[in-house]
């Protein structure tokens, strides 16, 4: 049996164009960390095997790593759909 998910998720991703970006939804990693009862941002950086300035640049909106989502989503039981999200990238569009 074909896994469709997988195969409609790779569709998905072929049809993102250049001014579209993934980021985390907002205020997540804050919430999920509060939830968890972990008790700052160096420890939750620790169990997800990421640097601290790697959870700072995802706070602020960079694009996570193939690496942090998985992680991410592994750590606490979340689909990628859950976690992220997909947006416009105004200043990309613009230059594009």
């Amino acid at each position: 049996m074909i896994d469709t998910s997988a195969s409609e998720n790779a569709t998905n991703l072929r049809k993102l164009d250049m001014s579209q970006r993934i980021r985390i939804k907002p205020g997540l990693l804050e919430r999920l960390r509060n939830l968890s009862g972990i008790p700052s941002d160096d420890a939750q950086a620790r169990m997800l095997d990421v640097s601290r300035a790697t959870i700072d640049r995802i706070k602020n909106g960079d694009q996570p790593s193939a690496k942090f989502m998985a992680a991410l989503c592994s750590s606490y039981g979340l689909g990628l759909g859950e976690a992220f999200e997909i947006y416009e990238s105004a200043d990309e569009a613009i230059a594009a």
